[in-house]
């Protein structure tokens, strides 16, 4: 019986880690065409459906970069952006990071690249 309530323990654990960085460790190819995508986009919703208390927050894209993770040959896109007259960078997952497309409607950036994730809900925007 430990044995049954330790597997459980570990796959909710496995689970839960897994869903926390889907799409943040890209490869450079990937990186680059979402870092294009999200500058065409100029508005993102930033919203983590699979996370407790998150609250969606809508950002005016002010610039994206590809940088090296340092690990292995991953790479993370950041977007740029003004929040209260100062300009900030943030690393984002592509799960959840949101945009409005036409024909489609709301979805992540790594449904419209056609990247394989669970956004797990989706915000109302």
């Amino acid at each position: 019986m430990k044995k049954f309530i330790l597997s459980v323990i570990t796959l909710f654990l496995v689970q839960s880690v897994s869903l926390a960085d889907q799409l943040a460790y890209l490869s450079k190819a990937d990186a680059d065409r979402a870092a294009a995508f999200i500058e065409n986009a100029k508005k993102v919703a930033l919203f983590c459906g699979c996370c407790d208390n998150t609250e969606m927050e809508v950002i005016k894209v002010k610039g994206v970069e590809v940088k090296f993770t340092g690990y292995e040959q991953f790479y993370e896109v950041y977007v740029m952006y003004s929040y209260q007259g100062e300009l900030k960078s943030t690393p984002v997952d592509l799960a959840y990071v949101w945009v409005k497309t036409k024909g489609v409607g709301l979805q992540t950036v790594g449904q419209a690249l056609g990247l394989a994730h669970d956004p797990c809900k989706t915000p109302a925007w």
